[in-house]
């Protein structure tokens, strides 16, 4: 006779031979312990899962649950248990188990869109493993979850299992597949939408978006459940961020045409009034006056709420706390939405928890930068009292660095147990690639055909270093240039930096002659403060001056030695240094020619950008430069210093050196003798053109000039120049390519209609 054993449900059963009921088992002795059916399992992993030990007494409780257990390894169809009484009174336990089938081949059948080698790095389920149903099916959701990232929102996915005719005890596991044609995001329409138009709501989905020409390379038009639901979560940030605060949305209607072609997405919204912001107010533990605390608040009574804005203050405020050491400062914004007035009172409130210490600082998952590197950006140190905004801008410091893939710079607060007055930080980073080779080819407006190349490694071998050769050849050797620089940010372990760089630059001033410079320059900075740097560069170059178009050119004072030395400050706030969105810059430079050398001048020079978005991606973007230049010796300032405007960098409706003092040749062509004084702003919209391609267009207009002394002195107008126009930019594997054509204002007879751009590198 066979029982189950009690209280045991399931496809698992346990039976006795005897023809004696469990029960009747339950406390005698347990004399012996057989396990039989085992083949590819290993005895030790089943006796690891058992409760029962010779010499205990036999509890049911036990052995229903090591049955389970045992079950739940998912190796095993069915497990026995046989019992048997022995002469000297103890029982005698026997396990037999039923192993799982190996699966002897893994298939895939009618995926046409995705490969099979792309789908078998998807499943767990592999050749020669033990058949797990539950896995199998975990698999099916996976391969189903796979193909909805690629785009086939409709594909289907079943699976069988076949026995192995050549082996009972093998299983053929094959995924079948329906996958039909990629489904594509035709058209998104929002409903009941007043305060703002379908194209601006649209703008706010950054994965979900409607298919058109440049899909193939954008990748829109694709749609995913969860990055829809991301987007919709986006969409309900924005109305709040607009004031919306009682903004909802009902469920998407999704359509697809019959065709399995084309997708329709129509969402319902109730956008309800716009609110502003109220009363405000603080409560709780308060450590400072309200007054105090209100000029840390930015959203103000009257403005549009913003929901972004008070989380920028909860933000402002918790760290106000933690720079007294109040790490685990709770700050509660108590919102009152009065429906009548539509304004939104906020009363925040503080509860300011225990002083904290800063415990033990740890770095992990770097495997190359050296511990030094990360822990010379850090803010914070080991002992102190806790600090929050420090903690941030660590944070922010060791990101900029460049070393760490985006995002994977984790700093974790731990709490120290036994000990709440203490938090040990934990600094996690995910290394990226820091070394690069660039190779290319192309034509330019300004060097024709040319070759270019660069190799850097910014962080070399793991101490932060920086090393860089860049070269660049024209084919009619009208630009030629080559640059090794070795930059050590942290010089002899002290805040100081040191570098330096080996040059060589020969370009054509036009209708002039070739100029040829060959130098070196060795500079040293140090930080005034996180943003602000200050440097001291020397600078020694040679120049020789060739092909000259005029014979009689007198080129007595640029020929010769330069030595100069250039003091800087530096101020840089921007998100980015090589994309930039927001922020700005400031530089201020004077040179100081003249020690030793051949050429004595003074050069000042002071450059400031902005950034800020307006709209979306929509980007403004400024450049404002002043340059003056002074002679301190009989011998004037070479031409070759002095200020030539116009080219891609900053004047662009005009050619490269063709602004500002002039002279005309026997033939009538321009020469540039170049500007003592230079003032000139540039001004650009840019917007993503297609976002993942890293292509964007670009309006600009730009206005300045060079004279050959300060405007309103010695009959010197001031005489401003403008021009406009448009373009596009491709942050290409080469760098920054511009295609860009700029329109003077006010044209003047020498002067070209248009000027076209192709060049590499930002223009700022």
């Amino acid at each position: 006779m066979c029982t189950l054993v009690p209280g045991l449900a399931g496809p698992v059963s346990a039976r006795v031979t005897t023809g004696e009921s469990l029960r009747s088992y339950e406390g005698r002795r347990i004399a012996e312990i057989q396990i039989q059916g085992l083949k590819k399992i290993e005895k030790a992993a089943v006796e690891a899962k058992l409760k029962a030990k010779v010499g205990e007494k036999l509890s049911l409780k036990n052995l229903r649950e090591e049955i389970r257990s045992i079950h739940g390894m998912g190796y095993f169809d069915d497990i026995e248990v046989q019992s048997d009484t022995r002469s000297d009174g103890g029982i005698k336990l026997t396990y037999v188990f039923k192993e799982r089938p190996v699966l002897s081949e893994v298939l895939f059948e009618g995926n046409e869109r995705i490969d099979t080698d792309d789908l078998k790095g998807v499943v767990k389920s592999k050749e020669w493993s033990i058949l797990d149903v539950n896995r199998v099916r975990e698999d099916v959701q996976k391969i189903q979850s796979h193909y909805e990232e690629k785009g086939f929102y409709l594909a289907k996915v079943k699976y069988d299992i076949s026995p192995d005719k050549e082996d009972p005890e093998k299983v053929k596991l094959t995924f079948k597949i329906r996958d039909f044609e990629k489904v594509e995001v035709k058209k998104i329409t929002f409903l009941n939408n007043k305060a703002f138009q379908d194209n601006e709501l649209k703008n706010v989905f950054q994965e979900t978006r409607e298919g058109g020409f440049f899909s193939f390379l954008s990748g829109a038009g694709s749609f995913k459940d969860t990055s829809f639901k991301q987007d919709l979560q986006r969409l309900t940030y924005w109305y709040l961020d607009h004031g919306y605060v009682k903004f909802r949305f009902e469920n998407p209607v999704i359509t697809v045409t019959d065709d399995k072609r084309w997708m329709y997405i129509s969402t319902y919204v109730e956008e309800g009034d716009q609110y502003q912001m109220g009363d405000l107010d603080f409560s709780g533990d308060l450590l400072f006056p309200k007054e105090e605390l209100r000029s840390e608040v930015k959203l103000m009574k009257d403005e549009i709420f913003k929901i972004s804005a008070r989380n920028l203050d909860i933000r402002r405020l918790t760290e106000k706390y933690q720079d007294l050491g109040y790490a685990f400062v709770n700050v509660i914004p108590k919102m009152n939405i009065d429906e009548k007035t539509r304004k939104i009172d906020i009363d925040y409130s503080f509860e300011k928890g225990n002083l904290v210490h800063f415990g033990e600082i740890r770095v992990l998952g770097n495997n190359k930068t050296h511990d030094k590197v990360i822990r010379r950006e850090l803010r914070i140190h080991e002992g102190e009292l806790y600090n929050g905004t420090n903690l941030r801008l660590s944070k922010e410091r060791v990101e900029r660095l460049g070393y760490f893939e985006p995002g994977q710079v984790v700093f974790n607060t731990l709490t120290r147990k036994g000990h709440d007055d203490l938090v040990d930080i934990e600094i996690r980073v995910k290394e990226r690639s820091t070394g690069t080779i660039t190779v290319g080819a192309g034509y330019g407006s300004v060097q024709n055909f040319f070759f270019t190349g660069q190799v850097q490694e910014i962080n070399l071998f793991g101490k932060g270093q920086t090393l860089s050769f860049q070269a660049q050849y024209s084919a009619d050797r009208k630009q030629r240039s080559f640059n090794l620089g070795f930059t050590e940010p942290y010089a002899f372990d002290t805040k100081w930096s040191m570098g330096g760089d080996l040059f060589s630059l020969t370009y054509l001033v036009p209708n002039k002659y070739f100029i040829r410079k060959l130098g070196f320059d060795v500079r040293f900075g140090y930080p005034v403060t996180d943003d602000i740097s200050a440097f001291i560069t020397y600078k020694n170059e040679g120049l020789k001056i060739s092909d000259k178009d005029d014979a009689a050119e007198d080129t007595s004072l640029d020929e010769g030695v330069l030595s100069s030395i250039i003091w800087s400050a530096v101020r840089d706030k921007r998100d980015n240094r090589y994309e930039t969105n927001s922020g700005d810059f400031e530089k201020l430079s004077l040179e100081t020619a003249g020690i030793g050398g051949d050429k004595k001048f003074l050069k000042l020079t002071g450059n400031q950008r902005y950034y800020t978005p307006i709209i979306g991606d929509l980007v403004f973007r400024t450049n404002l430069e002043y340059g003056h230049i002074w002679d301190v010796s009989d011998r004037p300032t070479p031409p070759s210093e002095k200020f030539y405007l116009g080219g891609p960098n900053n004047m662009r409706g005009f050619s490269t050196f063709l602004l500002g003092p002039l002279r005309f040749n026997s033939s009538g062509d321009p020469v540039p003798t170049g500007g003592m004084v230079q003032a000139f702003g540039m001004f650009e919209l840019e917007y993503p053109l297609i976002k993942e391609a890293g292509l964007k267009w670009v309006l600009f207009a730009d206005a300045g000039n060079a004279w050959s002394s300060f405007p309103g002195t010695n009959g010197q107008d001031f005489g401003i120049r403008a021009d406009y126009g448009f373009g596009f930019r491709w942050f290409s594997p080469l760098g920054p390519l511009r295609f860009e054509w700029g329109f003077p204002v006010d044209r003047r007879p020498w002067e070209d209609a248009v000027s076209f751009w192709f060049f590499i590198g930002q223009p700022f």
